[in-house]
C-alpha cells in the first residue's frame, strides 16, 4: 500500500504543476471525499515565485488566460485521482478520510495530512470549509468584499465568540 501511495501523491502533485502555467515555489491542496463518496472535491493554491503572492487554481483561467474548459477537465482528472487514492483506503480497508492536505515545494519537498471527522452539518458546507482550510494552512485571506471573505469573516467572528465565551 505505500508504494502505491506514494505513487498517487507523485500523479497528484504532477498533475498539479501541468496545472500551473508559471513558475511556483509551493503549492497546497486539499482533496475531500464525503462518506459513501456522495460528493468529492479538489481545490488547490499556489505561491508564485515571480511574485510570492498566493494564487487560488480557480484563478487560473482568467488570470493566465487558459481555457477554461480545458482547466475543467484537469480539474477533472484531479479529482479522479483523489477518487483512486481514497480506494486505496478501501481496498486495503484502512480508516476513510475526509480530506488530505497535501504541500508540495518547487523542491520537491511534500507533506501530507489525512483529516477525519471535519465534515458535519454545522460546517457551513465544502466552500467554508475550504476557505478555512486555506486561512488555517497557509494564512490565505480572500479579497476584501468577496463572498469568499465574507464567508472567512463570519467564521472568524463565530470562532471568536465561542473562543470569549
Amino acid at each position: 500500500m505505500e508504494n502505491q501511495l506514494a505513487g498517487l501523491y507523485q500523479e497528484i502533485a504532477q498533475k498539479i504543476n501541468s496545472m500551473i502555467p508559471t513558475s511556483w515555489d509551493e503549492f497546497y491542496y486539499l482533496g475531500e471525499v464525503e462518506e459513501g463518496k456522495s460528493s468529492w472535491s479538489s481545490t488547490f493554491y499556489f505561491v508564485e515565485s515571480n511574485t510570492n503572492t498566493i494564487v487560488d487554481g480557480n484563478d487560473i483561467p482568467t488570470k493566465y488566460n487558459v481555457s477554461q474548459q480545458i482547466y475543467d477537465e484537469l480539474l477533472s482528472e484531479l479529482s479522479g485521482l483523489l477518487l483512486i487514492l481514497y480506494k486505496c483506503f478501501e481496498d486495503n480497508e484502512q480508516t476513510l478520510w475526509e480530506q488530505v492536505s497535501l504541500t508540495v515545494s518547487s523542491s520537491g519537498k511534500f507533506n501530507v495530512d489525512f483529516l477525519y471527522e471535519v465534515i458535519n452539518e454545522n460546517d457551513g458546507g465544502q466552500l467554508q470549509r475550504e476557505i478555512v482550510w486555506a486561512y488555517e494552512t497557509f494564512g490565505f485571506v480572500p479579497t476584501e468584499g468577496s463572498y469568499s471573505r465574507r464567508v472567512l469573516d463570519k467564521y472568524l467572528k463565530e470562532k471568536d465568540n465561542n473562543n470569549s465565551q
